[in-house]
């Protein structure tokens, strides 16, 4: 693959993962319980990556009880939290807010690995934090009347992040001995169950049953599109441009999910202040990302 082309499949792959927002959003629209939401879609996609690395590689599917432990704490830790905090977060205050809430993940990963992985902080990476963070708070209206985001949106919309640097910090260690699309068939096994048993305990795993066509349709492009394309054109790209600039490129999804949500719903449209906001936040990753270092763990992407 040209290096031309690796960024073109980056830059789809981000277009790719920002439809997860508003398909998230439409099928809730269409009767869809978050919970059994997310054990249906990840047990759908575990299946999808476990395929998809069979046919790549079927020995690499082969792991060891210490890698399953690992992949139940990235599950339960990380990825399953995240993606549960980030489909409250949807409904409570839509996609486009949630999203830019979710992109503070890479200053979290720098916060985290300052205190426990003893990285550097320069003071490039504190600027962009500071960024990441007085974005998020205008894209919130902490500095305006009347918002619109609530508290509750406004934790789970950073617990989505939290989640996800967690993730990322967790599989760093892992990449470089287990394939991307192993690791993700297994976590999403793992939050499949771990959601599936939540929801049957709460009742609403029985909710699946009256899901419209609507709803199916939506989870179907959601395995499809922000999780097996997405992440397959992101494994293309990276192998080509390598991990921090293909982070930097990835950072895409915020803009495409702003005008993607503006589109699918333009009564969510942001107010300018809030814009601004989620271009301070932007401006922070793409500071925070771009010249990193390999070994650095802000160069893992979440999908």
């Amino acid at each position: 693959m040209s290096r031309k082309l690796a960024l073109g499949a980056v830059v789809a792959s981000a277009a790719c993962f920002a439809t997860l927002g508003i398909l998230t959003k439409w099928a809730f629209d269409h009767g869809a319980e978050p919970i059994s939401l997310l054990a249906v879609r990840f047990a759908a996609a575990a299946v999808v990556m476990g395929a998809a690395q069979a046919v790549r590689d079927p020995g690499a599917l082969r792991v060891t009880r210490g890698d399953l432990l690992r992949f139940l704490g990235l599950s339960l830790t990380g990825y399953g939290a995240a993606s549960l905090c980030y489909a409250f977060a949807v409904r409570e205050i839509g996609a486009s807010v949630t999203t830019v809430l979710l992109y503070t993940y890479p200053a979290m990963v720098s916060i985290i690995g300052w205190l426990f992985l003893k990285e550097t902080f320069p003071l490039k990476r504190v600027a962009a934090v500071l960024m990441s963070f007085l974005g998020c708070a205008m894209v919130a209206g902490i500095f305006t009347s009347g918002s619109s985001v609530t508290a509750r949106g406004l934790l789970l919309g950073m617990g989505a992040a939290l989640g996800y640097a967690v993730f990322n910090v967790l599989s760093y260690r892992t990449l470089g001995r287990t394939p991307r699309l192993t690791i993700m068939a297994y976590t999403f096994a793992f939050s499949a169950i771990a959601l599936g048993a939540v929801a049957a305990a709460n009742g609403t795993l029985g909710t699946v049953a009256r899901w419209d066509a609507y709803a199916w349709g939506s989870i179907a492009l959601m395995v499809a599109v922000p999780t097996f394309a997405a992440v397959m054109l992101y494994l293309g790209g990276i192998a080509r441009m390598g991990a921090a600039q293909a982070a930097v490129v990835s950072t895409l999804e915020l803009p495409f999910t702003v005008v993607f949500a503006a589109l699918a719903f333009p009564t969510q449209l942001l107010a300018p202040l809030q814009l601004l906001g989620a271009a301070i936040v932007l401006g922070g990753v793409v500071m925070a990302e771009w010249g990193s270092a390999p070994g650095e763990v802000d160069g893992v992407a979440a999908v």
